[in-house]
């Protein structure tokens, strides 16, 4: 008997590792899918965390903004009764804004926590996948669901805003200061502060309570910006970039020198609303004194020119007074004169202001209590002939010329700005540094920034 041998066919072989491609095949297919679809899920993600936190930082812009333009340009810690306006609505110290849209499921939440004069902003920024990329045609929200893989991420920031001080420095300016007196020196105290004043005074008496923080600083970037001359400046001397410091060979300046001074002086507005004219008397004498004009109560006055003689300002009295004409004031019978606790606002709108001798009366010594606001038509300020003034002056578009110092160190105490400073004779200026922490303000700031 003859066997043949089997003979088997090869399709079946051929089928199996066509099956055993298709799989590795499908296996890496499908890997490759999952890894596409990761991506996309993480970009997905990081486009709506990155997205968020500018929709949040678009809540600290309008919160940043609410809070400067709703509080009073002198007095920053009085925005509590401005800031439950546009929407904006109160809850105790807090303060919260209408839901903000801007996109079809985009938004941003912002409050606002009113402490003192370091207010709290809280934002919250929303952004939804469907405002960067659209959906497929026929998917809908499909993973758009809460906790779902495209669901929105919300990120919140704590920003700590600070006051930013009108009168950060003891003389600022926008072009030169030129201190080429004779005897010229700047130091500072604090009227806050026991252990450097007298009873809120500059400590006249005293070496130990005084300060070397009477910087000296201008936005200037010129050759000899700041021309100290023979002057001694406790603190420092800045200039803008690019600006100088003259010292003369008697001079020093014992903070010494930076050129990055930077700062922008917004322009003064008179203040709007009703205001009662300002009482004229016919010389009523107190104290030997004749006095033309009597403020007795708190509230906001003008005057369509200058002063006429003298104004007296009660005791404990908070008044604003508007100067639409010039004025001079030499000292004798036509002077400004604070009783004890009264406080002064004044707004010159007007081309010159001049104080000489006792024109200005202070009598509680604290420069808070006298503060000179110049408009841009105010071009000219003079203080001289032995004046003594204790108070702050706020005229960015003056010219300001002091000389001619009394009899004893106690010329300026208080702080200035203005558009140019020019000294002549000998003068001691005093920075009163408590006006950083209760003095006017250019708004709030950022002081910190924390993700929650």
């Amino acid at each position: 008997m003859r066997i043949s041998p089997a003979r088997h066919s090869p399709s079946g072989q051929i089928l199996l590792i066509t099956l055993l491609s298709c799989a590795i095949l499908g296996v890496m297919l499908a890997s490759t899918l999952l890894l596409v679809q990761g991506q996309a899920l993480s970009v997905a993600r990081s486009m709506c965390w990155n997205a968020s936190l500018a929709m949040t930082e678009a809540g600290i812009e309008e919160a940043l903004t609410h809070l400067n333009r709703n509080a009073p340009f002198f007095d920053p810690s009085e925005a509590t009764n401005n800031l439950a306006v546009h929407g904006w609505v109160r809850d105790g110290n807090l303060y919260r804004a209408p839901r903000r849209f801007l996109g079809a499921g985009s938004y941003y939440d912002v409050a606002i926590v009113l402490q003192g004069m370091e207010p709290q902003i809280y934002a919250t920024g929303v952004v939804s996948r469907a405002d960067l990329v659209p959906a497929a045609p026929g998917l809908g929200t499909i993973g758009m669901e809460a906790g779902g893989p495209y669901a929105p991420v919300p990120r919140t920031v704590q920003v700590r805003t600070r006051s930013d001080p009108l009168f950060a420095v003891a003389m600022a300016a926008e072009g030169q200061i030129d201190l080429a007196g004779n005897n010229v020196t700047t130091d500072s105290f604090d009227s806050g502060d026991p252990n450097f004043s007298d009873n809120g005074r500059y400590p006249m008496n005293n070496p130990l309570k005084r300060k070397k923080n009477g910087d000296v600083a201008t936005n200037a970037g010129l050759i000899n910006s700041i021309n100290v001359g023979n002057a001694k400046i406790n603190g420092k001397a800045m200039t803008g970039p690019n600006g100088t410091v003259r010292i003369g060979p008697n001079g020093y300046v014992s903070g010494g020198t930076n050129n990055d001074f930077n700062v922008v002086f917004p322009p003064v507005r008179v203040p709007s609303g009703s205001m009662w004219y300002l009482p004229t008397v016919s010389n009523v004498e107190i104290d030997g004194v004749p006095y033309s004009h009597f403020v007795l109560m708190s509230g906001t006055y003008y005057r369509d020119g200058g002063l006429a003689g003298s104004l007296y300002v009660g005791s404990n009295v908070q008044a604003t007074v508007v100067l639409r004409g010039s004025t001079k004031l030499s000292g004798n019978n036509d002077r400004i004169y604070l009783a004890p606790g009264a406080r002064l606002i004044l707004y010159v709108d007007a081309p010159t202001f001049s104080i000489k001798g006792q024109g200005v009366v202070n009598e509680s010594g604290q420069a808070i209590n006298f503060l000179y606001f110049g408009t841009p038509r105010n071009t000219t300020l003079s203080l001289g002939g032995n004046a003594s003034f204790t108070g702050a002056i706020y005229a960015p578009d003056a010219d300001f010329t002091l000389g001619g110092g009394g009899n004893d160190t106690y010329d300026f105490v208080g702080a200035s700005v203005t558009r140019t400073v020019k000294m002549n004779g000998h003068f001691n200026f005093h920075y009163d540094e408590h006006l950083r922490r209760i003095g006017p303000s250019r708004g709030f700031i950022v002081n910190s920034w924390r993700e929650l």
